[in-house]
């Protein structure tokens, strides 16, 4: 307690500093060990309050990872198109990768970009985010989490005229979006199928199964099932690992490394060998741990599809079959697509699909 009200008086602080132009002169604020050294607090408080700052809006962390005071509300009528990207995650290689595109579109159409982004909660960044339109935000790309909290923020920009354009299916919101081809996921599952002549089981980690819906690789998996013959089995093979609100945001060792045991339920019903579709390289990734302890060794027990193709897929023992998006060419599209959607004033959603590709490996 005693910790976060240090903080909070430091906030203080450092807020009326802003307000006295007390970094004016530099384009970036000092290193966190800088900001410890004049406040005379620790290097650990510092990050705190950054980090707290970045999450309402108060501060932006730019390109290069270097954070600076965001700028004032665009004046009137200045005619230069500003956009947001927003995201609760933590910035693995793919979120990288979709900021790299939308980076490359706003640099050759000469816009602006502010970013919305927090590493520990989706309530900070939403609430920031609802401020768009007193920003001078015109239009909005968001990494969409499908939830009633991110539909009712969706709603609410598009009510107050900002444009809005999911990185990810759009849910039930009214939004535009921007999302990998579910038609690569849906080939490889049915090679995964007609391989070993028996049904695939499905590894999700939703935050509420009935989001699962909105999900194109689900509904792959789902097509993939029915036309192999398997439609009547879907829910004996739909495997769900609750595992909280937003995995997405964890530490990269959490999201690596999270305890295998909430896979072992799934494993103590299966019978071997078996194949498995799990939803993103993190799960897949925790998968072969919780097989290792098992006793089963996977591209002989365990048959294993993933979708992604992380960095580490391929250094995997064995390297992990996997189904591949180009997430910057997703960031460029998508930002093009809300540059065009405020530009033309689209009266009604439109949905993209990056295509998709499918690396075989040794998992099966």
């Amino acid at each position: 307690m005693v910790y976060y009200c240090k903080t909070d008086r430091l906030e203080e602080i450092f807020i009326c500093d802003i307000e006295a132009d007390r970094f004016s002169r530099e384009e970036y604020l000092p290193s966190e060990l800088r900001l410890a050294g004049m406040y005379h607090v620790s290097r650990n408080t510092i990050r705190r309050l950054l980090e707290r700052l970045l999450a309402d809006g108060t501060l932006v962390r730019d390109e290069n990872r270097r954070i600076r005071i965001r700028k004032q509300k665009k004046s009137v009528g200045s005619g230069k198109v500003s956009l947001a990207w927003a995201y609760a995650a933590y910035p693995d290689p793919m979120i990288s990768k979709v900021t790299a595109g939308i980076h490359r579109y706003v640099r050759e159409q000469q816009l602006e970009l502010q970013i919305f982004s927090s590493h520990e909660n989706h309530e900070a960044m939403l609430n920031a985010l609802r401020e768009a339109k007193h920003l001078g935000v015109d239009g909005v790309l968001l990494l969409n989490f499908i939830n009633d909290k991110y539909t009712d923020c969706i709603d609410h920009l598009l009510d107050n005229g900002v444009s809005v354009v999911t990185v990810g299916p759009a849910g039930e919101s009214r939004a535009s979006s921007c999302c990998g081809d579910s038609n690569g996921v849906e080939a490889a599952l049915t090679c995964l199928i007609e391989k070993y002549q028996r049904p695939v089981y499905l590894m999700s980690a939703p935050s509420d199964v009935k989001y699962l819906n909105w999900q194109g690789r689900y509904l792959a998996w789902c097509s993939a099932m029915h036309n192999a013959g398997f439609g009547d089995e879907l829910e004996k093979y739909n495997c769900t690992v609750l595992c909280g609100d937003a995995p997405q945001y964890w530490s990269m060792e959490q999201k690596l490394f999270r305890a295998p045991y909430q896979f072992t339920p799934h494993l103590e019903k299966m019978k071997f060998p078996a194949s498995v579709f799990c939803f993103n390289d993190y799960l897949a990734r925790r998968l072969y741990l919780a097989a290792e302890e098992h006793g089963l060794v996977v591209g002989r027990d365990l048959m294993i599809l993933s979708f992604d193709d992380l960095p580490f897929a391929a250094r995997l023992d064995p390297p992990l079959s996997t189904i591949k998006v180009d997430s910057e060419l997703l960031g460029y599209t998508a930002a093009r697509l809300l540059h065009q959607s405020i530009l033309k004033k689209f009266q009604e959603p439109v949905h993209l699909k990056i295509p998709s590709e499918f690396i075989q490996r040794n998992s099966f």
